[in-house]
């Protein structure tokens, strides 16, 4: 096959098809978890309350919040991958893998944001948020208090509860740019003189981090009915910082591949072993991701 601007043009065209095929594949699960935001610079500062919004009773003049009063800054994140195609390899018609390895970058750039949101719950208990705690912590201060949203004696993985019916998610998923294909198709580039390569290569830009660490529940504990519930009751339990009630309650579970039998046979049997109605039979929805352990 002669390298002319034409069969380059036509490789392109073809390795970015492979290129959306493979975005399109993907099936993402971390949408119900996130609240989606554009970016346009590196990093972004976020400005929160110092306490879960809520309506309080209007006695006297009115108490004015600012969301500058506590700044969140997520710094956007770089993602590539990259490959070069030898010259030779397209002089002898030699191109077979490359196709299917162009639709797999495509697929891992399409789950790409199911792995920042999964990854940034499972490390929330080491990463800050917002009030200058980790996500996960037992330090979290209400009022002239503290809180936690966490619990579990670290005899098995982490599984968490999330109140997904809010507004606003418990998880920030910030997008710089969405995944994209490029290659170089100019035979007169320096990198192709100096290495007889043509390169090629997906790009990304994204950052997930957190809203409210009142939203969720960390449990290191077994996932039995008596964790469940003591961690349905700590979330329950919340209030903002002038001791109102935030009614705050789990509606969904997300679990890794140690615990989704666990939370199948709590949530997902109608009935117990002896016959009788399991009463947390549905309670909430399960997500399952095999990102966590």
């Amino acid at each position: 096959m002669m390298i002319t601007a034409p069969v380059l043009q036509a490789l392109r065209t073809g390795f970015k098809k492979s290129f959306q095929n493979g975005v399109a594949k993907a099936d993402p699960t971390y949408e119900e978890l996130v609240t989606p935001v554009g970016s346009s610079t590196k990093v972004e500062t976020y400005g929160w309350l110092g306490s879960f919004p809520t309506f309080r009773r209007w006695v006297g003049a009115k108490r004015v919040k600012s969301l500058e009063e506590r700044a969140y800054v997520l710094m956007n994140e770089d993602f590539e991958a990259t490959l070069g195609i030898h010259k030779n390899k397209i002089r002898d018609d030699n191109l077979g893998l490359y196709g299917p390895i162009v639709q797999g970058w495509g697929e891992q750039g399409g789950a790409l944001k199911d792995r920042l949101a999964y990854d940034a719950l499972s490390q929330g208990h080491l990463k800050a948020c917002f009030d200058g705690q980790n996500y996960f912590d037992v330090n979290h201060p209400v009022g002239d208090a503290l809180a936690s949203n966490m619990s579990g004696d670290n005899s098995v993985q982490p599984w968490f509860l999330a109140d997904l019916s809010k507004p606003l998610k418990p998880l920030l998923m910030q997008t710089r740019q969405e995944p994209e294909f490029a290659m170089v198709t100019d035979p007169e580039d320096s990198y192709v003189f100096q290495t007889g390569e043509f390169l090629m290569g997906g790009e990304a830009r994204a950052a997930c981090g957190y809203t409210f660490w009142q939203l969720a529940h960390r449990c290191t504990g077994a996932l039995n009915e008596a964790n469940y519930t003591a961690a349905c009751q700590a979330m329950a339990a919340l209030k903002d910082d002038e001791g109102e009630p935030l009614e705050v309650r789990p509606t969904h579970i997300v679990v890794g591949t140690s615990n989704k039998v666990a939370a199948r046979n709590l949530f997902k049997k109608a009935n117990l072993a002896g016959g009788e109605s399991n009463i947390w039979f549905d309670d909430v929805q399960i997500k399952e991701s095999r990102r966590l352990a």
